[in-house]
């Protein structure tokens, strides 16, 4: 991802791939995607680019050539202001589908290396994906997914498995996997089906949760609860390019993308001159003035007109203090001085 100004690649988010392959969407379009997390695009205050790049070696250096462009990205829930929404935040959908550009190809193949470039993991084949039934009605929270393995691979953390606990509407999830940022995205895996489970998203020490693959294709390409192996077809494993791993890529981009330079100071805003003083001093005595007197004829209305007019009264006398003092001032700035 890239932000979208001047930004070099050593100063923008990083985060980690998940499954590629094929949709089939009901309309007949065919389209070649890779999933990610959302919130990749979603940094800060700033605006990110919808667009992916990849760290690959290349003659000695790392360059960045483009993947694609976001599809569909998940819509953030509408908060009500209701005990549901507490569910609603927790389950918040957390997946951004990538269209691969023309040219570019994709391994079904999960592996990954951590930050350090420590040896890739084993590729295991991606398979299809884990389609569990949407929970209906008041279901909140399922268990039929309890102690099941579940594995993940991601540019920071490489390699870790361990065990589904639950399941919301949206997420699986687990103990044992230990995301860290730039883990995010990444894919989460059946060690014995070879099944894409989930995105990697949230950690919490050997707490997480991964966004479901099968919700997110459902809800990205409108493909119907048990029907996403129909409507997606992973990629084959297939050779992968010499990518960087983070900390070397990270001290090469910095070396070779320097910060942007700072933008100039503003030019210094010159002080008023002695007029201007005087007019600023005496509009502001004007408004308040108006602003006070339409205060003053709603009075007869108020609940305790006396109260009221006293209120009135003590806050019209500190500014007409706090004006006097100010026009005075400026008009001290106009005279002559012996």
């Amino acid at each position: 991802m890239r932000f979208d100004d001047n930004t070099p690649f050593s100063h923008t988010p990083r985060c980690s791939q998940g499954p590629v392959g094929t949709v089939r969407t009901p309309d007949g379009q065919v389209k070649t995607v890779m999933l990610t997390a959302a919130h990749c695009f979603e940094v800060d205050d700033k605006t990110v680019r919808p667009e992916t790049f990849t760290p690959v070696r290349v003659n000695g250096r790392v360059e960045y050539p483009r993947l694609g462009t976001v599809d569909a990205q998940r819509i953030p829930f509408e908060i009500q202001g209701e005990l549901f929404d507490f569910y609603r935040i927790i389950d918040e959908p957390d997946w951004s589908f990538v269209r691969l550009d023309p040219g570019v190809s994709g391994s079904g193949a999960s592996t990954s290396r951590d930050e350090r470039g420590s040896a890739p993991s084993p590729e295991v084949a991606i398979t299809g994906v884990k389609d569990y039934r949407d929970l209906r009605g008041d279901e909140l929270i399922s268990f039929d997914n309890a102690g099941q393995p579940i594995c993940k691979d991601g540019i920071r953390t490489g390699r870790s498995c361990g065990r589904q606990l639950f399941r919301t509407q949206n997420f699986v999830w687990h103990v044992g996997l230990s995301y860290k940022p730039g883990d995010s995205g990444g894919i989460n895996y059946d060690p014995r089906t070879g099944e894409a489970i989930g995105l990697s998203v949230i950690g919490y020490g050997p707490f997480g949760n991964s966004q479901q693959v099968d919700r997110a294709i459902e809800d990205a390409y409108g493909i119907p609860d048990s029907q996403v192996n129909a409507a997606f077809t992973p990629a084959p494993p297939a050779e992968r390019a010499d990518f960087a791993p983070l900390r070397e890529e990270l001290t090469r981009a910095k070396a070779e993308n320097p910060p942007a330079a700072p933008a100039p100071a503003p030019a210094p805003t010159p002080a008023p001159t002695p007029r201007e003083r005087l007019d600023q001093a005496v509009g502001s005595a004007q408004a308040d003035a108006a602003r006070f007197a339409g205060e003053a004829q709603q009075i007869p209305g108020a609940q305790n007109p006396a109260a009221a007019a006293q209120d009135l009264a003590g806050r019209a006398s500190a500014a007409a203090q706090h004006h006097a003092e100010e026009i005075g001032a400026a008009v001290g700035g106009l005279l002559p001085r012996p």
